[in-house]
């Protein structure tokens, strides 16, 4: 065992790992001296409204015929911690017009009217902007509003015309009684007020165009565009900024930054009228051959510890095996001078024949773990990325669902573990990121393809994220290890006083979609231990799991 090593204002930790050789020990050093902000914002969630492949979103999550939530959903949304929501869309919401939303619309008679979707799917529109900004304000959680940029984009509207129905959208949700709106916008604050919300509900951001590259394909994500059409997009993108700056001065806007063509221009056209940059990041979609190599390689054959190794090895990994955000998009944009907000992001995979539910290497607590490798990408990131947006908040049958429910109450409502682990992290976290350093480190190669995770020689078998704020440090584990503990000898003589409490919070699960505890759904389940302070402060992090050690001083 390597000597213990004593630094000023450092925690050093003796990780002794059984590895393939188990005689060695692993020297963490976390330096009490911040490398980056770690902003609580990026733990949100996208609540999203879609139409399509079977999923409605919080229309699946009513109690029937009302505008209300099924009994638990809000409970587990509390427990998320959730600092910022984002609604509506989404792919759809090119589609959507935001008045359907709403009540009390001038010139509509009779209820809200259904919404057909971008494949011709018809949803109800019970759920709408009243019920999501008023659960913002019970969860108390900032809200993200995406508008419609489609009707402009595709000359449905006039870029005039549309810019003024969208700043109606910000006037229904920021303006006040009194406020002085444009000539010819209907009064949307008494509206709210007739709808039952008289004071504004204090929006903070709006998403300009979502996915542009999908909405049309010639807006695409590399290479050039066509100037005319770039142009066009400018024009309404600056029609849409000065329309809702008119309601709303301090409204923060965020442009997509997902086409380089787009991307690029926007500083220098822009300046300070946009607030931050959208980009999005899933991996690794539909999986329908895997590789090793140039050869493919049966499912059957691989065992549960060779998915388990693949699939948290996302979502790209830097030279010391750390998962990183590594991709020639996100690299643009960290060039822009912009901050970031990461408002669509998510483990997002499944099986090509569709047989994830059923098969049980279609594990939803490894996906768990491997959106903590996102979240540790993002957290590394926190002096780029503001703000991140996790897909998708709530709904019946996409895997990447964050709370599952049915639509005619036949179970209750329960967490699915990648947005547990989202949740698990926005309770635990400091606020500044704090240098690290291990040697030696412990890898293990992943060979495979599957669709978007690619092979990566050096994966980190313990990945770890140091936070701290005021009198607390957090470290923060993935071990990826898939059948061995690892224990740690923690010793804190680098700061000035010693620890009052060491608590070890971890998240361990199944990988069949067996509950892991008699009475619920949750395939992923939490729990805390007490280590008692000691001259070693010995903690023992679980195989396949992600672990948070709360130190307080």
């Amino acid at each position: 065992m390597k000597k213990l090593v004593f630094t000023i204002s450092s925690i050093i930790i003796i990780l002794s790992s059984c590895t393939s050789t188990p005689e060695e020990s692993i020297t963490l050093t976390i330096h009490n001296n911040e490398v980056a902000k770690i902003d609580d914002r990026l733990f949100g969630q996208f609540l999203e409204k879609p139409s399509w492949h079977g999923e409605w979103g919080p229309e699946a999550a009513l109690k029937p015929g009302t505008n209300n939530l099924q009994d638990g959903v809000v409970e587990l949304m509390e427990e998320m911690h959730i600092p910022v929501l984002r609604f509506p869309g989404g792919t759809d919401v090119n589609q959507q017009d935001w008045t359907t939303m709403i009540d009390n619309v001038p010139g509509r008679e009779g209820e809200r009217p259904e919404f057909v979707g971008i494949q011709d799917d018809t949803v109800t529109n019970m759920f709408g902007y009243d019920e999501a900004c008023r659960l913002a304000e019970g969860i108390d959680a900032e809200m993200m509003l995406v508008i419609n940029f489609g009707d402009a984009y595709f000359k449905r509207k006039s870029i005039e015309e549309s810019a003024m129905h969208e700043a109606g959208l910000i006037a229904y949700c920021n303006a006040s009684l009194d406020a002085v709106l444009p000539e010819g916008m209907p009064d949307w604050p008494k509206i709210r007020a007739l709808n039952g919300h008289p004071e504004p509900y204090n929006v903070k951001y709006v998403q300009i165009a979502n996915e542009p590259w999908v909405m049309d394909n010639k807006l695409k994500r590399r290479g050039e565009i066509d100037p005319e059409l770039k142009e066009h997009y400018f024009e309404i993108l600056e029609a849409f900024i000065e329309a809702f700056h008119e309601i709303d001065p301090d409204i923060k806007i965020i442009a997509d930054g997902n086409s380089e063509d787009i991307t690029i221009p926007l500083r220098e056209r822009f300046g300070s009228k946009i607030d931050y940059l959208s980009y999005h990041i899933y991996k690794p979609w539909g999986i329908n051959e895997i590789l090793r190599g140039e050869t493919e390689i049966p499912r059957d054959s691989l065992t549960e510890e060779e998915i388990w190794k693949t699939w948290i090895a996302v979502p790209e990994f830097n030279a010391e095996g750390e998962s990183v955000i590594d991709n020639d998009i996100y690299n643009m944009l960290r060039n822009t001078g912009y901050p970031i907000a990461v408002t669509e992001w998510n483990w997002n995979g499944w099986w090509g024949d569709n047989s994830v539910d059923q098969d049980q290497l279609g594990s939803h607590f490894t996906k768990g773990v491997g959106a903590a490798g996102f979240l540790h990408a993002l957290m590394r990131e926190g002096n780029i990325v503001d703000i991140a947006t996790q897909s998708m908040l709530v709904g019946r049958s996409w895997g990447i669902t964050g709370i599952r429910v049915s639509e005619d109450e036949s179970f209750k409502p329960y967490p699915f573990p990648t947005g547990q682990v989202t949740g698990f992290y926005s309770k635990y976290h400091g606020n500044k990121l704090l240098k690290t350093e291990t040697e030696p480190v412990n890898y293990y190669e992943q060979p495979y393809r599957m669709s978007g995770i690619g092979p990566v020689d050096s994966v980190r078998f313990l990945d770890i994220v140091a936070t701290g704020s005021g009198d607390k440090v957090y470290l923060h584990a993935i071990n990826r290890h898939y059948d061995e503990d690892v224990t740690a000898a923690i010793n804190l003589s680098g700061f000035d006083t010693e620890p009052k409490e060491i608590l070890l919070h971890s998240m361990e699960g199944t990988f069949d979609n067996e509950p892991c505890e008699e009475g619920t759904s949750k395939t992923a389940c939490f729990s805390s231990m007490e280590v008692e302070p000691s001259e070693k402060n010995i903690v023992t992090i679980p195989k396949r799991s992600v672990s948070i050690v709360e130190i307080s001083f």
